[in-house]
């Protein structure tokens, strides 16, 4: 007889004793274990987003470019989460919703079901319940259960709401309510990212996705974003294959407050309106190097020492001085 093993419960508060601290900065890193859950493949635009006073778990994006929200819980749900789920919907002009937590009341799954039943079309509200999971001792593995989903159906009744397939800066302000201050600067650095780029005789050309421009080389890799909406904007930011300390580079524009997104591998600068644009000759020359011909920036490992390396450079016996020495 074949002998099985028994699925035990690990809390969870063994694995992540702090909400903000261990549970939020883990589901960012390992949105596609969350995305496998309800189906919708999920990428990070920022971590504890500003919404007024208070500020939002995760703010997402998923491929059909929809703003998605995450506010998560470490035990039951409460009035207060679910006060702050729609005060977040409302402020992000968030199109799906997601609720996490340990375990969800009777009471507020179906509020989640009443809203995707009577709420505006186009919103879809998910009420997601955690767990984690070991057999014997094998490691623990986190397990996350539909309790609510969207009526698809009952939504459909209602009408779908249009979406925007072609982004402009026009739609940036009608669609996404970017205020004007906002969208002029991200005009005026596209227009001086674009001049530089044909004074360097660059292929690099720039595509308009939902409230930033990327800024692309061949095969699609991005090299520069504009980002007028999702993260401090408005902000410039530069692809670096690592953190610009490992890199040993200097900060560009000191003046300016500067951001690193270790998800989204990028540098970038924030540039209030009314701002002096930054020198942008700086930006090309730091970039250039990291960004080939063709194919991805090449990784970490292949432009750092590894420790090995630099361990072994560190045992090399230093020259002695030969004018010493006479």
């Amino acid at each position: 007889m074949v002998d099985l093993g028994r699925l035990e419960l690990v809390p969870l508060r063994s694995i992540w004793p702090n909400e903000a601290k261990d549970f939020t900065p883990w589901l960012a890193d390992n949105l596609d274990v969350l995305g496998q859950a309800v189906g919708l493949a999920l990428e990070l635009r920022h971590r504890e987003y500003a919404v007024g006073r208070y500020a939002l778990d995760l703010l997402l994006e998923d491929a059909q470019g929809r703003v998605v929200l995450v506010e998560n819980q470490l035990e039951q749900t409460d009035h207060g989460h679910l006060g702050q789920v729609l005060t977040y919907c409302a402020g992000t002009q968030a199109e799906v919703v997601i609720w996490v937590a340990q375990s969800m009341t009777e009471e507020h799954a179906a509020a989640l079901e009443w809203l995707n039943a009577n709420t505006v079309s186009g919103v879809e509200f998910f009420g997601m319940e955690v767990e984690v999971l070991r057999i014997g001792d094998s490691a623990p593995a986190p397990n996350f259960k539909v309790v609510v989903k969207p009526n698809t159906y009952t939504k459909g009744s209602h009408g779908s709401r249009a979406r925007v397939t072609t982004w402009t800066w026009e739609a940036y302000a009608e669609e996404l309510r970017v205020p004007p201050a906002r969208v002029e600067v991200g005009r005026l650095l596209l227009e001086a990212v674009m001049k530089e780029i044909e004074e360097r005789g660059l292929a690099w050309q720039p595509v308009m996705n939902k409230g930033y421009v990327a800024i692309q080389r061949s095969g699609g890799y991005n090299v520069l974003v504009i980002d007028v909406y999702w993260n401090r904007a408005p902000r410039l930011a530069a692809k670096l294959p690592a953190a610009p300390d490992e890199l040993g580079l200097p900060n560009l524009y000191p003046n300016l407050q500067q951001t690193w997104s270790a998800a989204e591998r990028d540098w970038g600068w924030t540039i209030p309106p009314g701002t002096e644009l930054p020198d942008l000759d700086l930006l090309f020359d730091l970039v250039l190097p990291f960004q080939p011909a063709s194919g991805p920036m090449p990784t970490p490992s292949q432009i750092l020492p590894s420790d090995a390396e630099l361990e072994e450079a560190s045992s090399f016996p230093e020259k002695e001085d030969s004018t010493a020495a006479q």
